[in-house]
């Protein structure tokens, strides 16, 4: 019974991954240009220039294309912890 609860939970966690990942893209893009350039905030990338903009929508959408290519898979993993 907690086994089918957990496989259903974790498919639903995967599920909104796909939006849930946006924050953490974000998040990490911000920490990785605050490496390089010691006074990158969230600031810059939401004023600053598109360039910042469109390398976010490009890892946003990798990561969707990625997450298509493997969600049959992963489901049918998850799947088979209900049995």
């Amino acid at each position: 019974m907690f086994i089918v609860q957990l496989s259903q939970f974790l498919i639903l966690l995967w599920k909104l991954s796909s939006v849930f990942v946006i924050p953490l893209i974000m998040l990490g893009y911000v920490m990785l240009m605050n490496r390089y350039d010691g006074s990158f905030t969230f600031q810059d990338l939401d004023q600053g220039k598109n360039i910042h903009k469109w390398m976010v929508f490009a890892i946003y959408l990798i990561y969707l294309l990625c997450w298509n290519r493997s969600n049959k898979r992963v489901i049918s993993a998850l799947k088979k912890l209900e049995y």
